[in-house]
Protein backbone atom coordinates (compact mmCIF):
# COMPACT_ATOMS: atom_id res chain seq x y z
CA UNK A 1 0.00 0.00 0.00
CA UNK A 2 1.22 3.08 -0.71
CA UNK A 3 1.91 5.61 2.11
CA UNK A 4 1.22 9.32 1.74
CA UNK A 5 3.67 11.81 4.02
CA UNK A 6 1.31 14.85 5.48
CA UNK A 7 4.06 16.59 7.32
CA UNK A 8 6.23 17.02 9.97
CA UNK A 9 4.93 17.78 13.44
CA UNK A 10 6.59 17.61 17.10
CA UNK A 11 6.49 13.85 18.16
CA UNK A 12 3.91 14.46 21.52
CA UNK A 13 1.19 15.93 18.84
CA UNK A 14 1.80 13.28 16.40
CA UNK A 15 1.91 10.48 18.73
CA UNK A 16 -1.59 11.74 20.13
CA UNK A 17 -2.85 11.85 16.73
CA UNK A 18 -1.78 8.35 15.70
CA UNK A 19 -3.75 7.44 19.07
CA UNK A 20 -6.62 8.94 17.95
CA UNK A 21 -6.52 7.81 14.77
CA UNK A 22 -5.91 4.19 15.82
CA UNK A 23 -9.25 3.97 17.85
CA UNK A 24 -11.03 4.92 14.05
CA UNK A 25 -8.81 1.72 12.30
CA UNK A 26 -6.71 4.14 10.72
CA UNK A 27 -3.00 3.76 10.74
CA UNK A 28 -0.65 6.38 11.06
CA UNK A 29 3.27 5.99 10.58
CA UNK A 30 6.05 8.05 12.38
CA UNK A 31 9.41 8.40 10.98
CA UNK A 32 12.08 10.48 11.86
CA UNK A 33 14.18 11.75 8.72
CA UNK A 34 17.01 13.12 8.62
CA UNK A 35 16.36 15.99 6.17
CA UNK A 36 13.09 16.89 7.50
CA UNK A 37 13.19 16.30 10.95
CA UNK A 38 14.97 17.25 14.62
CA UNK A 39 16.03 15.93 17.64
CA UNK A 40 17.62 17.89 20.81
CA UNK A 41 14.93 19.95 22.71
CA UNK A 42 12.38 19.86 20.26
CA UNK A 43 12.09 16.24 18.12
CA UNK A 44 10.39 16.31 15.01
CA UNK A 45 8.85 13.21 12.70
CA UNK A 46 7.27 12.85 9.61
CA UNK A 47 3.55 11.97 10.16
CA UNK A 48 2.11 9.79 7.11
CA UNK A 49 -0.96 7.69 6.60
CA UNK A 50 -1.89 5.18 3.87
CA UNK A 51 -3.06 6.74 0.65
CA UNK A 52 -6.94 4.64 1.41
CA UNK A 53 -6.88 6.64 4.63
CA UNK A 54 -6.49 10.12 3.47
CA UNK A 55 -10.31 11.33 3.76
CA UNK A 56 -10.67 10.14 7.57
CA UNK A 57 -7.43 12.24 8.66
CA UNK A 58 -8.13 15.10 6.41
CA UNK A 59 -11.66 14.88 8.30
CA UNK A 60 -9.97 14.31 11.52
CA UNK A 61 -7.98 17.55 11.01
CA UNK A 62 -10.80 19.85 9.97
CA UNK A 63 -12.66 18.94 12.89
CA UNK A 64 -9.68 20.01 15.40
CA UNK A 65 -9.53 22.86 13.30
CA UNK A 66 -13.23 23.51 13.16
CA UNK A 67 -13.42 22.85 17.13
CA UNK A 68 -10.59 24.95 17.64
CA UNK A 69 -11.75 28.26 16.92
CA UNK A 70 -14.01 27.87 19.71
CA UNK A 71 -17.06 29.42 18.96
CA UNK A 72 -15.44 32.46 17.34
CA UNK A 73 -17.30 33.62 13.95
CA UNK A 74 -14.63 33.00 11.18
CA UNK A 75 -14.82 34.00 7.28
CA UNK A 76 -12.83 30.75 6.35
CA UNK A 77 -12.65 32.17 2.98
CA UNK A 78 -10.78 35.03 4.07
CA UNK A 79 -7.93 32.50 5.55
CA UNK A 80 -6.68 31.67 2.06
CA UNK A 81 -6.27 35.46 1.35
CA UNK A 82 -2.86 36.53 0.87
CA UNK A 83 -1.42 40.06 1.86
CA UNK A 84 0.01 41.67 -1.19
CA UNK A 85 1.66 44.68 -0.97
CA UNK A 86 1.53 45.49 -4.36
CA UNK A 87 -2.07 45.93 -4.38
CA UNK A 88 -3.79 49.07 -2.89
CA UNK A 89 -5.51 47.54 -0.71
CA UNK A 90 -6.04 43.78 1.77
CA UNK A 91 -8.25 42.33 3.57
CA UNK A 92 -7.37 41.02 7.33
CA UNK A 93 -7.85 37.45 6.95
CA UNK A 94 -8.51 37.65 11.01
CA UNK A 95 -11.28 40.04 11.14
CA UNK A 96 -11.92 41.43 7.67
CA UNK A 97 -11.01 44.51 7.98
CA UNK A 98 -10.47 46.18 4.44
CA UNK A 99 -6.85 48.03 5.14
CA UNK A 100 -4.27 49.91 2.62
CA UNK A 101 -1.60 47.73 2.09
CA UNK A 102 0.83 51.01 2.99
CA UNK A 103 0.47 49.45 6.18
CA UNK A 104 1.77 46.33 7.28
CA UNK A 105 -0.62 46.08 10.51
CA UNK A 106 -4.40 45.67 10.32
CA UNK A 107 -5.63 48.32 12.29
CA UNK A 108 -8.47 47.29 13.50
CA UNK A 109 -7.22 43.42 15.39
CA UNK A 110 -3.16 44.39 14.94
CA UNK A 111 -2.83 40.94 12.89
CA UNK A 112 0.73 41.53 11.58
CA UNK A 113 1.75 41.25 7.92
CA UNK A 114 5.04 40.80 6.20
Amino acid sequence: MNKLVLGTLPIEEAKKIQDEMKVKSVDIFLDHNPTTCTRGCSVTVEFSCYEKDIQQVAQFFQQNFLSSLDGHNVNLELLNSTYDPNQESATCPACGTNFSTSSTECPECGLCFG
